[in-house]
């Protein structure tokens, strides 16, 4: 018997007795004259006895009944779900703004190079000679021209522009191409493998321009390397 059951038989014995205690009393005070009170209270007990054995045993079925019952709901009744949660996006990383692109370079003005063959052209009729077919000459006369052409030529330069070799050695000398050298100034030929330093032959020894001194245009539109001569 549990606690329960055990409170519920107590309050039953006593209410069982207080009740018949006011049933037997009003018998004996209306009816106390027919029957004896020995009689009248021992029969008094004993249903009240036997009434509250019946209400404790009905009761305490009930009592376990309702317990098992409970027991089974509380089994196979889920477990309360937490509340779901609003789940707030992370926000979305701001997208780097584009790099502007880099602005085109430049197209390189054809002015200078326009005027260097004018130069020539005119010092030493270079464009003339290239432009000849010599097919048609012998050596001599080609060599007679060249002379010509070359002292031109020379004069223009040295008048306008001002050359030095990349190599002050004499070609044909041995030479030392270290690490990290210029790829536009140095030209590796033959057979290269491995890393520099490299040991060669100088074949060429190059040349850079470190001044130009050109006449001053007023238009780079000009395109005219040499006028036509009409003589009238």
């Amino acid at each position: 018997m549990n606690d329960q059951q055990r409170s519920f038989a107590i309050q039953t014995f006593i209410a069982t007795l207080i009740l018949n205690g006011i049933l037997l009393g009003l018998i004996y005070y209306y009816g106390g004259n027919l029957i004896e009170p020995i009689l009248l209270f021992g029969a008094g007990g004993v249903i009240s006895l036997i009434l509250w054995l019946v209400i404790v045993f009905t009761g305490n079925r009930l009592i376990a009944e309702t317990a098992r019952a409970a027991a089974s709901i509380q089994r196979t009744t889920p477990p309360a779900r937490e509340p779901m949660r609003a789940v707030t996006p992370p926000k979305p990383e701001p997208k780097p703004e584009p790099k502007p692109a880099p602005p085109l370079p430049a197209l390189p003005s054809d002015a200078p190079a326009i005027q260097m063959l004018a130069i020539l052209q005119r010092k030493g009729r270079l464009i003339d000679f290239l432009q000849e077919n010599l097919s048609g000459y012998d050596d001599a006369q080609i060599g007679a021209a060249v002379r010509t052409i070359h002292a031109g030529c020379r004069e223009a330069l040295l008048e306008h522009v001002t050359l030095e070799p990349i190599y002050s050695d004499g070609e044909g000398s041995q030479v030392t191409v270290d690490a990290g050298f210029d790829a536009n100034a140095v030209r590796l030929v033959g057979n290269v493998t491995g890393q520099p330093p490299f040991r060669g032959t100088l074949v060429h020894r190059g040349w850079r321009v470190t001044k130009l001194d050109l006449p001053r245009q007023t238009s780079d539109k000009e395109k005219v390397i040499a006028p036509a001569e009409v003589e009238i």
